[in-house]
């Protein structure tokens, strides 16, 4: 059985070594979006980030292409994975 869970901005294909580091900018956003209930809009994630647009922008661009978030209908998520439990 697989259960759903999230990735949550963890460092994605660790076990082959292609860890994504994150800056500690890219810390704020992903436990921004990834403590949030709900998705949050890119001016949303500013407002709590304190971020400029240019910088949010491609912090979220380079989060989403590494599979850490997702964009869904303009907002953006933590992206949700399957986790196995035999790899605990």
């Amino acid at each position: 059985m697989i259960p759903v869970g999230t990735a949550c901005c963890d460092t994605l294909d660790c076990d082959r070594g292609d860890c994504l580091q994150l800056t500690p900018r890219e810390e704020v956003v992903c436990s921004t979006v990834c403590h949030s209930e709900t998705p949050l809009s890119f001016s949303r994630i500013k407002e709590r980030c304190g971020l400029h647009q240019e910088v949010l922008s491609r912090i979220l661009r380079r989060l989403s292409v590494y599979g850490a978030l997702e964009k869904v209908d303009g907002k953006y998520r933590r992206r949700l994975v399957n986790k196995n439990l035999e790899d605990k």
